[in-house]
């Protein structure tokens, strides 16, 4: 047995005091008769009927009992159901170069981007998620799946150590996104119908960047897309005015990076790029101060949705009509009494 809404158990207390209410009344009246004669006289002469109060009032706090167990919504007996999966193929190309660690929005641009990038995963329902880390080189950090939480993870674990190739390249992120868009090969079966139709489910490519020092062809990159009808988005991280890029041992901010010259690089969000890789509609800012990937989910919703299967769920089923309906029957039966 299980309940829905067991926090209205504290409504108990109510019924409880309910009923000393009428307890208390029940001896006030008693002392009042006690006062004007004998009990068995003054019984004689009136009309009281003190057993008539007494199951009128033992109606009325176990009928409010069962409102609040009705409230409470018990559920007990298990039934079986069906639920179709909807939604898109997400990837979600996350730029982990160098230039990611400006603090020109806190943290730093890095930190900011895995933070909008969980809250969007919250806004998400159905879709399949991955993730892929990229820089000068890209791979798959998450393969696509449903399971939200292990994209978090993988997100928190996301920093540049782990593509030591310098650069930003876009292209080699959009090739590594066919790859994880490709349902992994096995033997043929006769059952493999659904499994070809994975190819045409509607895909969508996200860059999180601050788009600097990017590399590859935009156009090619914007081209196979189109060719492989795969929605192109991009998000821009930063500031345009440029910020240092801190560099660390050992956990601790020792210096800001430098260039052959000696002098202090200044980075900055190069937004040309990044809307060149996505439509205007579809391209996306993460400030200092703001954040518009909260848009995104809205801009899926009119891809195509396809059916990732149904998975069957076991569930309570609700019963809280009977203690409803006892309740009504125990509150008509006390309004009916007559008690003087």
């Amino acid at each position: 047995m299980d309940w829905l809404h067991p926090t209205y158990g504290w409504a108990l207390g109510l019924v409880l005091a309910m009923a000393g209410l009428f307890g208390w009344a029940a001896w006030q009246r008693r002392r009042a008769r006690e006062r004007f004669g004998d009990r068995r006289l003054v019984r004689r002469l009136t009309a009281l009927r003190p057993r008539r109060r007494l199951a009128q009032a033992a109606l009325v706090v176990l009928g409010a009992a069962l409102l609040v167990v009705s409230l409470a919504g018990p559920r007990f007996g298990t039934k079986v159901r069906d639920v179709e999966r909807k939604g898109v193929d997400l990837l979600i190309a996350l730029d982990v170069s160098a230039s990611m660690l400006a603090e020109d929005v806190a943290p730093n641009r890095l930190e900011r981007a895995k933070n909008e990038t969980k809250k969007l995963l919250d806004e998400l329902s159905g879709d399949r998620v991955g993730l892929i880390l990229f820089a000068g080189d890209a791979f798959i950090q998450c393969p696509l799946t449903t399971d939200y939480n292990a994209v978090r993870l993988f997100l928190d674990v996301a920093e540049p150590a782990l593509i030591p190739t310098p650069g930003t390249d876009f292209e080699v992120a959009f090739h590594t996104a066919l790859q994880a868009f490709e349902p992994p090969e096995r033997e043929p079966r006769a059952s493999d119908a659904p499994r070809r139709a994975e190819t045409d489910r509607s895909r969508a490519l996200l860059y999180v960047s601050d788009g600097e020092n990017h590399l590859g062809s935009i156009d090619d990159i914007t081209r196979m897309a189109r060719e492989r009808n795969i929605a192109l988005f991009a998000a821009g991280v930063g500031e345009t005015n440029g910020a240092r890029i801190p560099v660390y041992e050992n956990g601790r901010r020792v210096e800001y990076k430098r260039d052959r010259r000696g002098e202090i690089v200044r980075t900055r969000l190069e937004e040309e790029a990044l809307r060149a890789l996505a439509a205007d509609d579809d391209y996306f800012r993460i400030a200092r101060t703001s954040s518009t990937l909260g848009e995104l989910p809205a801009l899926l919703d009119r891809l195509e949705q396809t059916s990732f299967g149904s998975e069957r769920f076991e569930e309570y089923a609700e019963r809280y009509q009977w203690p409803l309906a006892l309740a009504l029957l125990l509150l008509a039966a006390a309004a009916a009494i007559r008690a003087p």
